[in-house]
């Protein structure tokens, strides 16, 4: 089991500098190929429903204004890719290439269509799939691209700040209680856990019941990785916030947990603790759902 294949999202915003770097960092790690995607909407599908009293002229401004913008973060996108790999002196290659094993090198791809249907589309030929966490409140597109990475493409999920990171995976935080959805986090994080320099298992200590972290402990020893066991009483606060705090006490650089709950765009929420290390999270989460 390991990583070939890496698809990144760059949507030509200020986070895209995030999803860059985070996309550069583990396909060094992993001597990969790393696919950059950049969606353009399509402005003719985009523009809201309007209603009887707003004339063709005033239909056709707000197509120019939103082509505009599209236009503006595509070359944005472009500009930061190409900046980055004459910078970086990158090996570039064509999005439909084929490549041998064990290549580190990168490619630009640039669509126009939905940002669920796409992001569906090449996530689910690719190992793990990298997004930034947007600056801007309420972005929707970004939304839809994390709920369809998330939810529909049945891959590991690496959010990543805004601003880029000088590492990424070299200390790694595992939050573990014994549930299926944290169970196939571990699994699939397994090729990030064993190129970690250092692990460390976080539990919470909520009642006699608690799991064992040296259960998963004695697991991964057996996958040949080393981990750390590391307990904490995760007071009357929020969950995601305990765990948030006891990840950076541990010096992590990535936490993996379970995501928990259904897409917001079924009406439904994610689960607490899933919840609070998205929205307030300030190291890269790895989920899986």
């Amino acid at each position: 089991m390991t990583i070939a294949s890496i698809l990144a999202i760059v949507d030509g915003s200020d986070s895209s500098a995030g999803s860059l770097r985070a996309g550069l960092l583990l396909g060094r790690k992993f001597s990969c190929r790393v696919d950059f995607l950049h969606i353009e909407p399509d402005v003719v599908t985009s523009v809201p429903i309007v209603g009887e009293g707003m004339s063709g002229a005033a239909v056709e401004q707000i197509m120019a204004s939103l082509q505009a913008e599209a236009d503006v973060r595509s070359k944005a996108a472009r500009d930061l890719f190409y900046a980055q790999c004459t910078e970086r002196e990158l090996s570039r290659v064509q999005p439909d290439d084929d490549i041998a094993p064990g290549v580190f090198c990168v490619s630009f791809r640039q669509v126009v269509g939905r940002d669920s249907e796409e992001v569906v589309r090449r996530g689910r030929l690719a190992d793990l799939i990298v997004l930034a966490r947007s600056k801007q409140d309420g972005d929707a597109a970004g939304a839809a691209a994390f709920d369809a990475a998330l939810f529909e493409c049945g891959r590991p999920v690496v959010l990543v700040p805004a601003d880029p990171l000088e590492a990424l995976g070299d200390t790694v935080a595992i939050a573990w209680n014994r549930t299926r959805e944290a169970a196939l986090a571990v699994h699939a994080a397994l090729p990030v856990l064993r190129k970690a320099g250092k692990v460390v298992i976080l539990t919470a200590r909520e009642s006699d019941e608690s799991p064992e972290p040296s259960e998963l402990a004695r697991t991964l020893g057996g996958h040949g990785i080393e981990a750390k066991t590391w307990a904490f009483s995760p007071g009357t606060g929020s969950i995601g916030d305990a765990l948030m705090q006891e990840a950076d006490k541990a010096g992590a650089d990535l936490l993996i947990m379970g995501a928990y709950g259904h897409s917001r765009l079924r009406e439904t929420v994610l689960g607490g603790a899933t919840r609070d290390v998205l929205d307030h999270g300030v190291i890269p989460v790895m989920l899986v759902h």
